[in-house]
């Protein structure tokens, strides 16, 4: 039955796609960054690529999701991305060389 709404999603989305105005490769572009943002989401994690670009093309060329809603997504995600990043980088600083102890420990 999943499949069946996937088609029926495919489908609309090739009708949308082909009637839509002179925005819509400046949309596609929004749609690939509401897929990147989607891609953090604990619902959409598990989802394949293609269906998870399939559903952010819906979402952006329907007006569900909004550019100025996908600038705000994006800036979240990179804040998170480089607190991330940032607890990386302080638990390598904090960690002792392994090898200094054991070749203190031989001699």
């Amino acid at each position: 039955m999943a499949a069946v709404e996937i088609k029926n999603d495919g489908d609309t989305l090739d009708k949308l796609i082909c009637d839509y105005g002179p925005t819509k490769y400046r949309d596609v572009v929004w749609a690939m960054e509401w897929a990147r943002h989607l891609r953090w989401d604990e619902m959409s994690r598990r989802l394949p690529m293609a269906e998870l670009i399939e559903k952010a093309m819906l979402e952006v060329i329907s007006g569900e999701v909004t550019p100025t809603t996908i600038l705000a997504a994006a800036q979240k995600d990179t804040a998170v991305t480089e607190k991330i990043a940032e607890k990386k980088e302080e638990g390598k600083k904090e960690k002792p060389k392994k090898k200094e102890g054991k070749e203190k420990a031989k001699k």
